[in-house]
């Protein structure tokens, strides 16, 4: 039950992530509503890793599903971070 409760939480925080990368591509920059729900999207998918984390502990940050999403939540938030400070730059 705890492996398909993890893997639920995962799926969730990767459908998160994978929101707030479409959020990014659809603003390239210039809407900062869809910057700002995309970064929404990655404080709610990075809440859905940590319970994974704090309920399976290693078992969560040895998942490849896991450690995926992570990596994919840091990038995207990069992502966000770069395309938020090209908006400054262009004001």
């Amino acid at each position: 039950m705890a492996q398909q409760n993890l893997h639920q939480q995962l799926q969730q925080a990767s459908q998160q992530i994978h929101d707030a990368e479409e959020n990014v591509r659809l603003a390239q920059g210039s809407d900062p509503n869809l910057l700002e729900q995309a970064e929404q999207e990655l404080k709610k998918a990075e809440q859905v890793l940590e319970n994974a984390q704090n309920q399976a502990g290693t078992e969560a940050t040895e998942n490849a599903q896991f450690q995926q999403a992570f990596q994919q939540l840091h990038d995207t938030r990069q992502q966000v971070q770069e395309a938020q400070q090209n908006n400054s730059d262009v004001l």
